[in-house]
């Protein structure tokens, strides 16, 4: 996004190719505090929104609906507010631990997250059945119930001890 026309010329170089069959887009997704070449900044991350907004009707093969392209412009405020990190579980490589909050780990900077898996959940989430009731507070509605019933008011689950503890 340093470059104007970036995303257009890499759209214009893979989606020819008969070896791609659909392009996502996903923006990176700094730790707390960081200042890395990567980050976009506001201006950046709005002509992004913008550049893909346009360029999936040009480009079919970019498969992002309109709505959860325009997710990117209001990311989760933490890791407890985002569909994706609480219906995830992320294990290490080594099948030991568990990455929280979310897969990013650490202190994941949610103003700025660019996960397209986290912006299409909130997608799904921001949809109202019948025009009327949003899909997310269904499901913040079951988590409550299942916090409830489980006896656990917190979201954050216990760290995984084994692998085997994974597969049970």
């Amino acid at each position: 996004m340093k470059r104007p026309g970036y995303l257009d010329d890499f759209l214009k170089f893979w989606t020819p190719l008969t070896e791609i069959q659909r392009v996502w887009f996903s923006m990176f997704t700094p730790q707390m505090g960081d200042s890395l070449p990567e980050m976009l900044t506001r201006g950046e991350r709005a002509r992004a929104i913008d550049e893909m907004l346009h360029l999936r009707r040009k480009y079919p093969k970019l498969d992002m609906p309109e709505s959860l392209i325009r997710q990117f412009s209001t990311p989760p405020d933490s890791p407890s507010d985002c569909v994706f990190a609480l219906t995830t579980k992320t294990i290490s490589a080594d099948l030991r631990k568990q990455i929280t909050p979310c897969q990013f780990g650490g202190a994941p900077d949610c103003s700025s997250c660019g996960c397209i898996a986290s912006m299409g959940l909130a997608a799904v989430a921001a949809h109202k059945i019948g025009g009327v009731i949003p899909v997310g507070a269904l499901f913040r509605a079951s988590i409550k119930i299942g916090q409830r019933r489980s006896g656990n008011g917190n979201t954050t689950p216990p760290q995984v001890e084994s692998p085997l503890q994974v597969l049970r």
